[in-house]
């Protein structure tokens, strides 16, 4: 069984991803305001990942990117599971304006 906090749906953007010193580019996927789907374009399952990581999510429709802090929760092929640990409520806000701006376009919300 599945649990949801908030409504998420499917997008496409840059954002990078920072542990210590390593910095690692990926493209969100699927987004909410609780957390984020981020395809990191290699293979991940079985792979060591850190607790947290800080992440820079570029929107296509902001200037500014949003800054959250995140804990990685599952790693399926090629994409990871990240729940917001940090994050302003701006930039929560701003997320889920994105959501609206995605179902606007004809995407289906989850």
């Amino acid at each position: 069984m599945e649990r949801r906090i908030c409504l998420r749906g499917r997008t496409d953007f840059p954002v990078l991803l920072a542990s210590g010193y390593r910095r690692h580019q990926g493209r969100g996927v699927e987004i909410s305001s609780s957390g984020i789907i981020v395809d990191r374009g290699l293979w991940l399952e079985g792979t060591d990942q850190p607790l947290t990581m800080r992440l820079t999510i570029r929107l296509p429709e902001r200037r500014r990117p949003i800054s959250a802090l995140a804990r990685h929760v599952r790693c399926f092929g090629s994409q990871q599971v990240l729940r917001f640990v940090q994050i302003s409520d701006v930039d929560r806000l701003t997320l889920a304006e994105h959501l609206d701006i995605v179902q606007r376009r004809g995407a289906s919300l989850n």
